[in-house]
């Protein structure tokens, strides 16, 4: 698994975390599950940046990622710009694919 992949995974996770974060908190279902499941968003989303600004380093995601990650957005931010980023790769090797069997 590329690491590509794996951030793009974990921040999947991520965002799953923090919609049950969100429903428990709406819905007043426990205080010790939106305890746990808070604690849980916070590290997760932390360490999530961390992957996130590594990769943006390492030149494997564009700096806007990042800046979608730390925004208010958090998971869902850094979820929607590496699955554009992922769709993105694809359709291009899609056409990299066409283009060369045009070619023969």
């Amino acid at each position: 698994m590329s690491y590509f992949q794996a951030v793009r995974l974990y921040s999947l996770v991520e965002v799953c975390i923090f919609t049950s974060l969100i429903v428990t908190a709406i819905g007043g279902f426990s205080e010790k599950a939106e305890l746990i499941l808070g604690w849980t968003h916070g590290f997760g989303w932390i360490l999530l940046c961390i992957l996130v600004a590594r990769g943006a380093r390492r030149h494997i995601f564009p700096w806007p990622v990042l800046a979608a990650t730390v925004s208010p957005l958090g998971p869902i931010g850094s979820t929607a710009g590496l699955e554009y980023l992922a769709r993105r790769r694809s359709l291009t090797s899609l056409n990299e694919v066409s283009a060369d069997s045009g070619a023969d």
